[in-house]
């Protein structure tokens, strides 16, 4: 969305302050563990863009709150699964012997909006070490929640994601729906269903000093069930869901472990 469409949108300035008050009335609270998926733009015009964001947040959460974020590197992949757009035959053994390995401070986030990519490069964030599905942390779980990522599997029992659930952690969608709720990558991985399939996928990495090409295992995901998983988790649990505005931004609040648990259902039931 244009910054001119964007301003004619905000009837008036939305700030840290405003933002606080928001926050505070979807549900928010001191000490909480967040973990945010956002879209600045459909917030309307934030006086201060994605850093007021994410300074209202930390103000509320507090220093006994956790804020947690994606931090999703998927370019750093096998090229011949790239489709949007794919790239040709020719160029895959190229692309696979130069991408640079994955590199914390230096790898950027990739098509999860500026928000998480502006969290990121702040002073004091750790993030996790997956190349494809890192998560970023401040505040007081934040080493808790980013340690010991492991490579296969990068959304399942042994993520940032797990680790959210196990300290029961809350999710807040900010003008975004369940198509971008990394959770529900959680419940299929815990969840038993008869289409669950383990795929292999790779990437550039390092070890120590040297950069290395590794394989790695993941279960393929049915991300186009997302939003109608989400749709039936608001349906059928909506005392469970604070829906309110953030600016702009029509948005979510929920425990993460009420979310993840209805997903498991509803993939056993359905796949």
């Amino acid at each position: 969305m244009g910054i001119k469409k964007i301003l004619n949108n905000t009837k008036t300035p939305i700030t840290v302050k405003t933002l606080e008050q928001d926050f505070y009335r979807i549900g928010l609270r001191d000490g909480m563990t967040v973990l945010l998926h956002s879209s600045l733009s459909s917030m309307g015009w934030v006086c201060g863009g994605a850093v007021a964001v994410i300074l209202a947040l930390e103000d509320l959460l507090g220093p006994e709150g956790t804020l947690v974020m994606p931090a999703h590197s998927g370019e750093l992949s096998d090229p011949s699964a790239w489709v949007n757009p794919p790239v040709d035959k020719s160029w895959w053994k190229i692309i696979k012997e130069t991408m640079p390995a994955y590199d914390n401070d230096l790898t950027p986030t990739r098509n999860i909006g500026v928000i998480p990519e502006v969290f990121r490069k702040q002073k004091g964030v750790l993030r996790s070490n997956h190349p494809h599905v890192s998560f970023t942390a401040k505040g007081k779980n934040a080493k808790y929640i980013v340690s010991d990522h492991s490579l296969d599997f990068g959304c399942g029992v042994n993520s940032p994601l797990k680790k959210v659930y196990d300290i029961d952690g809350y999710v807040l969608l900010l003008g975004v729906d369940h198509s971008s709720n990394t959770s529900i990558h959680l419940a299929e991985a815990m969840a038993n269903y008869s289409l669950k399939k383990i795929v292999s996928t790779g990437a550039p990495i390092y070890y120590g000093k040297t950069r290395k090409w590794v394989e790695f295992k993941d279960y393929k995901d049915f991300t186009e069930d997302f939003t109608k998983i989400g749709r039936d988790f608001i349906k059928t649990k909506r005392s469970y869901v604070s829906i309110d505005f953030i600016g702009n931004a029509k948005s979510q609040l929920f425990r993460q472990r009420d979310l993840v648990d209805f997903a498991i259902g509803w993939l056993e039931a359905n796949k």
